[in-house]
């Protein structure tokens, strides 16, 4: 078994991992019956390598599994980024290799998805390792998860290395990686873009669509636009534009969450990073995932030409939008260039018109445009009361009105970030 990790084809992000590494090794010491100092070793290298999984509100498993599955999650192979595309979606746990045959018509994928099998089968052996038969076990190793609710990716995948068969393993991995993405597409739903590629952002606003009270209109056609991308066709760019605080930005971390699970990431990026969108492409184009390309409160002054960058490349002139991921872009400014008077006045009208056109241009460029307005006195209330109501705010409503109205006059008026802000005040002035 010691050697097996090293003929691994697939699997390589297990091969290269300290703690499989290490457990390999105290396997095959257990069973000789050599507890010998540097197999003693071995044990608390892991123990240290594990240290830091401890606390964590989300595990699988014990906290072995739990890193197991960050391991495996991470992993980016072929049969990981077939199964990112759904080819092994007609697969159900229970087949067995004659019907996967009959299932799938790429002898290819058929190949994969049997090699991916025969090597969990090593794999799951060591997810399973039982700690306690080597030497003292500290309580925390072996603590399971109690999480209640809708299981994490993570839990997905610690369902599918706990199959009795390896190929049901495999079509359960399958799913999660078609589910939730592989390599470092598995290891979060957002990222930011920086200079050196993607980082993964490991903490997610959890804002739901049900959170965000009003803008049903709004908040329906970022859900069809989304579903129509969601299913393979090319669905529009989305320009939200409107007042500060009125919850754009929060309708898309809300879209993101509204469709946990169902292969779609978000990647955010500032103005002076767009340069970065044709190396974006390049990275996402022909992924089974479908992507959002999130930029947030855009807007260009008059003196800046990145806005100029950013046209070509939306239009497709510098590379061409893949086809799995939309631009959602949230400003307060409509036309996101700032019109100057000198645009406005001059000798030559051919070339003032010209410049106007052009920063007005940038604007035509996505195919849906939704405002949030700034919501009058009721809608702020309205506000105000379904953000009270699901933060357990417990007020008569018209003291909840009445302080309401207050606080929007002193802080910047009415939007629901300033509702936000409000009943967080007031949940705190009444619980110290």
């Amino acid at each position: 078994m010691e050697k097996y990790i090293d003929r691994l084809i697939l699997f390589q992000a297990f091969r290269r991992d300290e703690v499989a590494c290490l457990i390999t090794s105290l396997e095959h010491d257990t069973a000789a019956r050599d507890l010998a100092a540097a197999t003693r070793d071995a044990w608390y290298s892991v123990q240290r390598a594990l240290i830091d999984d401890v606390g964590q509100a989300l595990i699988s498993g014990n906290y072995l599994q739990n890193h197991l599955c960050r391991v495996i999650a991470g992993e980016e192979n072929g049969f990981a980024r077939m199964a990112e595309k759904g080819v092994y979606s007609a697969l159900k746990p229970g087949m067995n290799q004659e019907a996967i045959h009959e299932n799938l018509n790429d002898s290819s994928a058929e190949t994969l998805i049997l090699l991916a099998a025969s090597e969990l089968a090593f794999i799951m052996e060591i997810y399973r390792y039982d700690f306690g038969v080597v030497t003292d076990t500290p309580d925390w190793l072996g603590q399971t998860s109690d999480n209640t609710g809708v299981p994490s990716s993570r839990e997905l995948i610690h369902e599918a290395m706990i199959q009795e068969d390896n190929l049901d393993a495999a079509i359960q991995l399958a799913e999660y990686y078609k589910n939730f993405g592989s390599g470092i597409f598995g290891s979060a739903s957002a990222f930011s873009a920086a200079e050196g590629g993607l980082v993964p952002l490991k903490h997610i606003d959890p804002i739901t669509l049900d959170e965000l009270v009003g803008y049903e209109t709004q908040k329906n056609a970022l859900i069809d636009n989304l579903n129509i991308l969601l299913s393979g066709f090319v669905a529009n760019n989305v320009l939200l534009y409107g007042d500060s605080g009125t919850g754009k930005s929060s309708s898309v971390k809300a879209l993101l969450n509204h469709f946990a699970g169902s292969g779609l990431k978000l990647i955010s990026l500032d103005k002076s990073s767009v340069y970065l969108l044709p190396s974006i492409f390049e990275k996402i184009t022909g992924r089974g995932m479908k992507f959002i390309i999130f930029i947030d409160d855009l807007s260009f002054d008059e003196n800046e030409n990145e806005y100029k960058v950013f046209k070509s490349i939306i239009e497709g002139r510098v590379a061409p939008r893949p086809s799995n991921a939309i631009f959602i872009v949230t400003t307060n400014r409509k036309n996101i260039v700032k019109d100057v008077w000198s645009d406005r006045e001059g000798a030559d009208d051919v070339r003032r018109r010209d410049n106007m056109e052009e920063k007005r241009s940038l604007a035509d460029r996505f195919g849906i445009t939704l405002i949030f307005p700034a919501p009058d006195k009721q809608e702020y209330l309205a506000i105000v009361s379904g953000i009270a109501n699901h933060s357990g705010l417990v007020m008569p409503e018209d003291e909840l009105n009445a302080e309401a109205l207050k606080w929007e006059i002193r802080h910047g008026g009415r939007s629901g970030r300033t509702a936000r802000q409000f009943v967080d005040y007031m949940i705190g002035i009444k619980n110290i």
